[in-house]
């Protein structure tokens, strides 16, 4: 995590991200996109088969989803409500920022914009090493709270042709009734494209492997993307008064997401950043998904020391983190100072995790530094802000001269006739 040049001791470094796409996938991807440009749903059924083991039928029957929502365990079903529940308040409260609004810019000119919900959204639910049920919550959420009239759920089958059966479970809490039983690349292209009964979708929102973010890079244009995201990673600024035990487990739940996951800590303090790695170092070994956080954190992880709260802060204004976590004694104080990443998390108590799952803000952010000019998901993701104007007689004859003139300027004559029509002067120019 090479953010900038500074005066922070590392004790362990990690290797420098991958600056671009394999070239494979980008060529895998090429090929599907043409593929299902062409061929449609015939493209889609083969590359479903070939890569899924699975051909088809890939609508889900409503009926499938409440099926699903009945057979989890009670606990489970609790738990996906609540998240619903509090990201459901959270990004309806969001909405209530977003105003439409008009003003008298000059007598006889009036401006203003709405906010206007997209027609339809693609939503793509991960399945492959961990079938993330929070991903469904945290896109279709803000998507129906910014009022969009389709909202279609992706999601890979397993090779029976099944959805993960808490993922169709939140669906149906959700209330959603257009599910494919679709992953991968193809599942995208089918959204941008559309393909069969599939039509085709305004917007694709979700996480996904380097796959499905290459797709989603390709399409944008033809529909609008929520980004492109990269390896998940945090960044932990500790100061002595943190709790180590807190923050080894921060950074090995960030670490278990990929084997390409991104965990670093900067402590103030030598003690506490060689306290966390050794607790660390105790947990990996019984950890389940050791398999993928070993590899995670020997490659990716990092743990330095910073002479001061300042230079840290700094360190990650330059990063900027999808997950920032401020593990300090004022930690709104140095809030004031980041002016990047994609989710901040404010005290010893504030770990990622929660927003990941329960808390209620979203955990679909920007990754590989794209903070510094991108958001993460939200409810106004789904909402275009559509300008308008309006002139009376008389505001258009004030503005007529100057604006004629811009348009001459410019070399544009049938701009500067229409406006001079407006003037006062004939429409012929007389």
């Amino acid at each position: 995590m090479n953010a900038k040049k500074t005066s922070i001791r590392w004790l362990k470094e990690s290797r420098p991200p991958s600056a671009s796409v394999a070239a494979e996938v980008e060529s895998a991807v090429a090929d599907i996109a043409q593929e299902v440009g062409l061929r449609g749903m015939d493209a889609v059924i083969e590359y479903s088969r070939k890569l899924d083991g699975y051909g088809g039928p890939f609508m889900v029957p409503r009926e499938t989803a409440e099926s699903a929502l009945h057979s989890i365990a009670p606990e489970v079903r609790s738990a996906i409500e609540e998240s619903i529940r509090n990201v459901r308040r959270f990004h309806s409260l969001e909405r209530e920022t977003l105003l439409d609004r008009e003003w008298e810019l000059s007598p006889g000119v009036s401006a203003g914009f709405r906010y206007v919900p997209i027609d339809s959204a693609a939503v793509y639910i991960p399945g492959g090493r961990y079938p993330l049920v929070s991903s469904a919550v945290m896109c279709v959420v803000p998507a129906q709270e910014a009022g969009v009239r389709r909202i279609a759920a992706f999601s890979p089958p397993g090779r029976d042709g099944k959805i993960d059966v808490t993922v169709l479970a939140a669906l149906a809490l959700l209330g959603i009734r257009e599910i494919w039983a679709i992953g991968g690349a193809q599942a995208i292209a089918a959204a941008a494209l559309g393909a069969g009964d599939i039509q085709k979708t305004d917007f694709i929102a979700g996480p996904g492997n380097a796959y499905v973010a290459e797709a989603k890079r390709r399409f944008f244009g033809k529909v609008g993307i929520d980004g492109v995201a990269g390896p998940s990673e945090v960044l932990i600024i500790a100061d002595e008064s943190a709790n180590y035990k807190y923050a080894a487990r921060d950074l090995l739940a960030q670490s278990e997401h990929d084997p390409m996951a991104r965990a670093c800590l900067l402590a103030t303090s030598e003690k506490f950043a060689r306290e966390t790695m050794d607790e660390l170092n105790l947990l990996l070994p019984g950890l389940s998904t050791r398999g993928v956080a070993e590899k995670s954190w020997a490659s990716n992880g990092a743990v330095g020391i910073t002479g001061s709260l300042d230079e840290a802060i700094d360190y990650a204004n330059a990063l900027a983190p999808e997950h920032l976590q401020l593990a300090l004694g004022n930690p709104k104080e140095a809030l004031e100072k980041c002016r990047a990443y994609g989710a901040a998390f404010l005290g010893y108590s504030s770990s990622e995790v929660f927003g990941d799952y329960i808390a209620g803000t979203n955990h679909t952010l920007p990754t590989g530094g794209r903070a510094k000019f991108s958001s993460g998901l939200w409810t106004g993701s789904f909402m275009k802000v559509m300008t308008h104007l309006g002139l009376s007689p008389e505001g258009a004859s004030r503005l007529a001269a100057p604006g004629e003139i811009l348009a001459r300027t410019e070399g544009l004559e049938a701009h500067a006739n229409a406006i001079r029509a407006r003037g006062g002067a004939s429409p012929d120019g007389g």
